[in-house]
């Protein structure tokens, strides 16, 4: 196509998983404006695991601490003296107060047209807009690549990717020899953690699927999460019956990446890593609770969705006194679950 646009910004203030998401628009946008410039502008952890796409010109970090309001006003001037022709936000607009800061954000950015969704109404400020809900099903990836077909762009593919580093790579594979983890291992990864407290399984019912897994398949496991998840880690170590592998906390984000690609088997709550898993083909296990299919895994070759049907999801609480779609989510099924794709990965 013509290249309309030299000078496009990408715009995905969310999470881990939500960047991962968004990488076939990424690919797909570059492919459309070759010899553009193609900036990204996200927080810390999704910049982290992105940071070596090839697609982009670079990444500008924002931080969402209060406390460095200068450093996120030092860089909205360097986007604005950059003068963006386009800017797409990528994100939907699920709360409101998201959504004002999306808002006086572009504004003071001041790029000559922008891109969105209109989630539910709350998008209206956008002079491109899709029309989005909250309560679809319709997945995420598909309305990121929405945003593009409204610019008129041509979508070839829309496969996840990712990209370890080789030094993150040698560090794992160093850690996991240290440990007598060697390749012909059958090693399964467990994340019990999630950034929402809404979507965790219990960690009891973790430990319960290690030793079984332990028991039935010889597996080795390791139990993956962040510093702010490392109760988690400890918890679940003290409670199985077999001896388990805890990484909670020993890798950066980065080293995260390679360390899901020596997995053979991920099991994992609705969370960052369950995208990061997906995007590197990792058969997979995902708990899903509240969250609705919209952010569920987007590849499902060789994963399997464990997740209940309640009248309440999908929602995006951070805090429920219920549970109902966790709690009703039992060991037997994910030990199934996980039986299923193992033969589905061996077939």
């Amino acid at each position: 196509m013509v290249n309309k646009y030299k000078r496009i910004l990408l715009i995905e203030l969310a999470g881990i998983g939500d960047a991962v998401l968004s990488i076939p628009a990424i690919r797909n946008l570059r492919r459309n404006y070759p010899h553009s410039t193609l900036y990204y502008l996200t927080f810390s952890g999704p910049a982290q695991v992105i940071n070596r796409c090839p697609y982009l010109d670079g990444i500008y970090v924002l931080s969402k601490k209060k406390r460095h309001i200068f450093t996120n006003l030092s860089i909205a001037k360097k986007l604005r003296d950059w003068y963006p022709q386009v800017a797409v936000n990528l994100y939907q607009h699920y709360a409101l107060k998201g959504t004002l800061n999306c808002f006086f954000l572009l504004k003071y950015i001041n790029p000559s047209i922008t891109v969105g969704r209109n989630t539910d109404g709350r998008g209206f400020f956008y002079d491109i807009k899709i029309e989005d809900t909250l309560d679809t099903q319709r997945h995420d990836v598909e309305y990121k690549l929405d945003l593009l077909r409204a610019l008129g762009c041509k979508i070839e593919d829309k496969h996840l990717e990712l990209w370890p580093g080789q030094d993150d790579i040698d560090r794992v594979s160093e850690f996991l020899n240290n440990h007598s983890i060697s390749e012909s291992d059958f090693l399964i990864g467990i994340n019990p953690g999630a950034h929402r407290l809404t979507r965790r399984w219990s960690w009891k019912n973790f430990a319960q699927v290690a030793d079984i897994l332990i028991d039935r398949f010889k597996a080795k496991i390791i139990i993956t999460g962040s510093k702010e998840e490392s109760l988690l880690g400890k918890l679940i170590v003290k409670k199985v019956k077999r001896s388990v592998i805890n990484t909670v906390g020993v890798f950066t984000l980065t080293q995260l990446l390679a360390l899901i690609k020596r997995c053979n088997l991920f099991i994992t709550n609705d969370t960052g890593p369950m995208h990061i898993a997906n995007a590197l083909r990792i058969p997979m296990v995902a708990i899903m609770g509240p969250g609705g299919l919209k952010t569920a895994p987007y590849q499902r070759e060789n994963c399997i969705i464990v997740r209940k049907e309640v009248s309440c999801s999908p929602c995006y609480k951070f805090k429920c006194k219920d549970l109902r779609c966790l709690k009703g989510v039992t060991v037997e099924e994910v030990i199934e679950a996980v039986e299923k794709v193992i033969r589905g990965a061996k077939d």
